[in-house]
């Protein structure tokens, strides 16, 4: 799949959130279309590959240089969940920059990228607005509480949308991510080390102001912006 295609489609995705005049509701409801469009994709390649046709796809570790700390490690994750990624960082750049390694099928894989990278930029540039700083403790604290915000409506998200899917698409769903984490894993390095996040006090008024910004997050036309920027 060339470069074109992909930002096709994942323009194609993300013209389902594209409506910044929505509520809440309607943002989860175009987030959750989006993601059942990813979905039935993935869906449609395991039923051709378990019928042993070959799929031209391939499977590859897409990176890009982005921010380091824990929250916005911790946001890329979220993303990659969403679309059936393996995520994990290798070597710092610098102070606050490090290489952030999608897993997964190349489709899914850049668009998880683009997302998560216009994702976290938008947290930091809110909180920044409002803390003056990056590094400023309110701009933690509102970084947390926007990612926590954020994987709670990721997990509804995915399992609403398997819960809605028809009994045999949800069985495939569920076991779907099962599959592409397996398979993901064997381009995962070997003795890959887990960081344990510090517990630490935040302000609670920044952090509950990086929720409500969390529960309003779209993904917009930016993202495919940002995959241009990525490749």
């Amino acid at each position: 799949m060339n470069e074109e295609r992909v930002l096709n489609k994942i323009q194609k995705l993300l013209a389902l959130a594209n409506d910044l005049r929505g509520n809440e509701t309607e943002r989860d409801t175009a987030l959750r279309q989006a993601y059942a469009l990813m979905a039935k994709h993935n869906i449609e390649l395991a039923d051709m590959e378990a019928h042993g046709r070959k799929i031209e796809e391939e499977r590859i570790n897409f990176t890009n240089d982005s921010w380091s700390w824990t929250w916005a490690r911790q946001t890329s994750m979220i993303v990659a969940e969403l679309f059936f990624c393996k995520y994990y960082t290798s070597y710092k750049i610098n102070g606050t920059q490090c290489r952030h390694h999608f897993v997964g099928r190349e489709s899914n894989a850049m668009t998880a990228a683009a997302m998560a990278n216009w994702i976290v930029n938008a947290i930091l540039k809110e909180g920044r607005k409002i803390y003056k700083q990056n590094t400023a403790p309110g701009t933690r604290a509102f970084a947390i509480g926007a990612m926590q915000k954020l994987n709670e409506r990721v997990k509804q998200i995915i399992a609403q949308t398997q819960h809605e899917a028809t009994p045999g698409n949800a069985l495939v769903l569920a076991n779907l991510y099962i599959t592409e984490a397996d398979a993901n894993e064997e381009l995962m390095p070997e003795n890959l080390r887990t960081r344990k996040a510090r517990r630490t006090s935040v302000d609670m008024n920044a952090y509950a102001r990086g929720q409500a910004f969390g529960a309003g997050i779209n993904l917009n036309r930016q993202v495919g912006e940002e995959a241009r920027k990525l490749k």
